[in-house]
């Protein structure tokens, strides 16, 4: 029982129907849920009766909420779901390709998409709370298929003990339920109902009653409109001494006006026998001012569903509407509305889906938000950015480029920066060399060293340091570095990466030769031949290719950039012995007398100091060693293993195979056993994907490491053949190579058309010289406008012409078959041509078949033989096989072969047109091989 105060029991003695209304409201409220809250309409202020909400429903019916969801649904979708690992060191994510569930939501049932999905949660957690996705199964347990359920129809089911135990699902139109356990359902709330928690929290829910007035005012406005916009009204006469007409008259004059004002007769001239008063009883549309009160609920629909009014097209928004103020609110409801949501319903798949029945704990399911459109940074704004930073010289133009996606290199490492701009320190001095202060008052005490220690006083001079000894690493040091003076026009020395000087032609590009020094490569260029018959040793390879001789030679160890050597000189022990750690060196300290200053070096000795920081030169590589992809790494001799990625393999087969005017142009060089052309290339990369691992494909996989790493940039049709030999990805990407063999593939599709039309016409040429100038003319042109109607079964003028010179024959050995109208050979003749063009035009011959030796093979009057079937089949072959339709003919299906495996192949179904073209389809075909027929290449419409 209730405790009441004296007052409230007051209250309810003084308003009886007091404890009634608030019982009809919480009666109201249980139609909604086990809830209590206190929304606007169940209040005492603002209650409405129940069956007027119950005619709105859930408020998914209004214009202004289906505005709002379309947007929220729509933007929803546009990410696509993926599995991810993340890394707990990194804090990265690595996308898993492929995997199962990835794949089923993709389609998670045969009716829907995953963009449909989306918009299925979307319209279900804001309008009901809740979205249900039953998880149906295969035999084994698997989750096959992802089966959406209407929220209303689903009642969640616990006890005191645990929060949820089942579901309980009504059958629609049936009135049965049935019991769904928690590990069959995906169960998605927004938020939760502070009232149960088993369930979430609608939104639209807490506007219903203005959703409700928005479809009142519309309706008001339907029946204005209907009513031609003429409001209620009381007529009374201006003369009322007679004492105003009768009920009957009233009633009469009332009918009129409805009649003449109403309906279809709106706007009919209306006489009265009297004068008569007409006054508006009601309000008119611009004191109601309806469109204010319309927009009243659109901004609290727009806000509760957290969709700016502007993206959903509302009045409410569109006054204030600019672009910019566009683009910043779909950011806005981006990062407000959408991420959230996102991050809720991956969690909940991740739980309740990936983990329980894909049994992984380590992955999670994760929208791929880094593509969504709102969330790019806009180009525009980020060239302007770096361009501030290039301009202000404080980012090289190699960091400018990568920031916006280009290509970066070597030469991209420079500042950029005014002639009238100097660098100064916090003193105002100018600092000339860009030095930073520690290093150049470092460099400013090594300067001092020979002035300062003195040979005077018998210091070693080994224990003297200058720059001269110990120059500075240039870290950005390119890989091939060119002599600043060649010694002569036609030949310069390079350093090679492997520490080795080559000698290279500067027309050709070739290594002549090479040495391990600079002083004995410098000597070879010096010399001149004795005699013109002198023979000069000339290797004359590639670069390439002399690189991987000095590698056989023996290996350089990469250079230790540690010990750049101002860096090396320390004022406290400590750092130098932590330092003496990095270097390959005993662990210790020496020193040096700097002046009247001690300073600390690591290493035990300045010897053990100097060899550890030379370049360290080896012996042969060791066996445990594959210097791959890198030299110094130790990784398996793999393509996965490659710093490079691989060209689809399919793709290059089909290049090879169908398309050899491509092929050949590019990778065909070079004169064995010097040169490895990418025809070579091609062919270990067949054996590497076929599984053989022998030393020569291995060296293959090196040598494709190499090659790529010099020519990352070919960007050209010739280079991307190339590269497309060696199995390799130019850094334009996969789809751009694709993209420019594709344009070319166009060019050589039409020569080949050109050819082939040459060739038909030259045919038609031979096989009508057997006849008259008159007659040629007359069976090309027959020939002609039969082919312009695009039929189905086309035809040419040499094989009217078979026809024709079988007519004539005909008609001089049979003239008793001859018609007494003929007169001619020709005439008879040429009757044969017409009606051999109505049978193959209409499928049927005016009356005894003839010359169906003539008739294409596809014709299905044709007497030829449709083929011999096929022994064997590849990828790309056009064929055909026969499908039995008893008790009707079979039917002849085209395809192209994707795939062969087991003496069965897969075909891609193409249809056959009217006009005897092809058109690809979305099926695909899996049969013998015995069964189909190889035909000519199909050429897609």
């Amino acid at each position: 029982m209730e405790e009441k105060n004296r007052f409230q029991k007051a209250l309810d003695f003084i308003i009886p129907g007091r404890t009634t209304e608030k019982k009809s409201q919480s009666s109201y409220n249980q139609l909604f849920g086990n809830d209590s809250s206190i929304y606007g309409y169940n209040t005492s202020a603002g209650f409405w009766e129940s069956d007027q909400l119950k005619e709105i429903g859930d408020g998914s019916g209004n214009s202004a909420v289906v505005a709002c969801l379309n947007v929220l649904a729509t933007s929803f979708s546009e990410p696509k779901l993926h599995i991810v690992k993340k890394d707990t060191k990194f804090l990265d994510n690595e996308k898993i390709i492929g995997h199962p569930l990835q794949k089923l939501y993709a389609r998670p049932n045969p009716f829907m998409s995953s963009n449909l999905l989306s918009h299925y949660i979307v319209l279900a957690l804001n309008t009901a709370g809740d979205a249900f996705l039953y998880k149906n199964r295969n035999s084994q347990g698997q989750v096959v298929e992802l089966v959406p359920l209407m929220p209303h129809l689903v009642e969640v089911r616990g006890n005191e003990e645990t929060l949820i135990t089942h579901y309980d699902y009504s059958i629609y139109g049936k009135g049965e339920k049935i019991e769904l356990p928690v590990e069959d359902m995906v169960h998605i709330r927004q938020g939760i109902d502070p009232n149960d928690h088993r369930r979430g929290h609608a939104p639209l829910k807490t506007v219903l009653r203005e959703i409700l007035g928005d479809e009142s005012a519309g309706q008001f406005t339907a029946a204005l409109l209907n009513n031609m916009a003429v409001p209620g009204v009381v007529l009374t006469p201006r003369n009322d001494g007679f004492g105003g007409p009768t009920r009957e008259e009233a009633e009469s004059i009332s009918q009129m006006y409805k009649e003449k004002f109403g309906g279809a007769n709106r706007g009919a001239p209306m006489v009265l026998s009297g004068a008569m008063n007409i006054d508006i009883v009601s309000f008119s549309p611009d004191q109601m001012k309806l469109a204010e009160l319309r927009r009243i609920p659109e901004e609290r629909v727009s806000a509760v569903l957290g969709v700016p009014a502007i993206l959903a097209g509302l009045g409410a928004g569109l006054d204030a509407a600019t672009f910019n103020n566009t683009k910043e609110l779909r950011e806005f409801f981006t990062e407000q509305k959408l991420v959230p949501m996102w991050r809720t319903v991956a969690a909940e798949l991740t739980h309740q889906l990936l983990i329980p029945d894909f049994k992984d704990e380590n992955l999670e399911c994760m929208y791929d938000i880094q593509n969504v459109r709102a969330l790019q940074t806009d180009m525009d704004e980020l060239y302007k950015r770096v361009n501030m930073g290039v301009s202000g010289g404080w980012i090289t133009i190699g960091e400018a480029r990568q920031v916006v996606g280009l290509d970066v290199d070597e030469k991209h490492d420079v500042y950029l920066r005014p002639l009238n701009m100097i660098q100064v320190d916090t003193e105002g001095q100018a600092i000339l060399n860009d030095t930073p202060e520690e290093n150049r008052s470092q460099a400013a005490q090594v300067a001092k060293l020979p002035e300062a220690a003195g040979y005077r006083d018998g210091v070693d001079k080994k224990d003297l340091l200058t720059l001269e000894e110990y120059p500075q690493v240039n870290l950005r040091a390119p890989k091939i570095q060119q002599n600043e003076e060649p010694r002569n026009e036609e030949k310069y020395i390079a350093k090679m990466p492997n520490g080795s000087y080559c000698v290279i032609s500067h027309d050709t590009g070739k290594v002549i030769k090479c040495f391990d020094t600079e002083k004995e490569a410098s000597a070879y260029l010096k010399r001149k031949p004795k005699k013109d018959y002198d023979n000069i040793e000339e290797i004359g390879v590639s670069l390439e290719e002399a690189e991987v001789l000095m590698e056989s030679q023996f290996e350089i160890e990469p250079e230790n950039s540690k010990a750049a050597n101002p860096k090396d000189i320390f004022d406290n022990p400590g750092e130098a012995m932590e330092r003496s750690k990095d270097l390959a060196c005993a662990v210790g300290i020496h020193t040096h007398t700097v002046g009247d200053k001690k300073v600390f070096m690591p290493c035990k000795s300045h010897d053990e100091y100097e060899e550890a920081i030379k370049p360290k030169k080896s012996e042969k590589p060791k066996k445990d060693r594959t210097n791959f992809p890198s030299p110094g790494d130790d990784k398996q001799v793999t393509i996965s293993n490659s710093k490079y990625k691989q060209f689809p393999y399919g793709y290059a087969k089909d290049l090879k195979e169908n398309w050899p005017e491509i092929w050949r142009r590019a990778g065909n060089g070079g004169n064995p056993p010097t040169s490895f052309t990418g025809n070579d290339a091609f062919r270990n990369w067949t054996k590497y994907k076929s599984g053989d691992r022998s030393e020569s494909v291995l060296n293959w996989v090196r040598r494709r490491e190499r090659y790529m790493g010099r020519h990352q940039g070919n960007n050209r049709l010739n280079g991307t053949i190339a590269n497309i030999k060696w199995g390799g990805v130019s850094n334009i990407g996969v789809s751009s190579m694709k993209k420019i063999i594709n344009d070319q593939k166009k060019v050589v599709r039409s020569r080949r058309k050109a050819a082939s039309d040459l060739a038909e016409e030259m045919a038609d040429d031979i096989a009508l010289k057997a006849v008259s100038g008159r007659i040629k003319k007359i069976l090309s042109e027959k020939a002609k406008n039969h082919n312009d109607k695009n039929p189905k079964h086309r035809t040419n003028a040499r094989t009217l012409a078979a026809v024709f010179k079988r007519g004539v024959g005909a008609y001089r050995t049979n003239p008793g078959s001859v018609r007494g109208n003929v007169s001619s050979a020709d005439q008879w003749a040429l009757a044969r041509v017409n009606g051999f063009l109505h049978a193959l035009r209409t499928g049927r011959f005016k009356r005894k078949p003839y010359d169906q030796d003539l008739l294409p093979s596809s014709h299905p009057l044709s007497s030829k033989k449709s083929g011999e079937k096929a022994a064997s089949v590849r990828v790309g072959q056009s064929v055909s096989w026969s499908i039995n339709k008893d008790p009707d003919p079979p039917s002849t299906v085209h395809g192209v072969v994707t795939s062969v495996s087991d003496g069965e192949a897969t075909m891609q179904v193409y249809a056959i047109l009217e006009n005897g073209k092809h058109k690809k389809t979305d099926r695909k075909v899996k049969m013998s091989v015995s069964k189909l027929t190889v035909i000519k290449d199909i050429k897609d419409e």
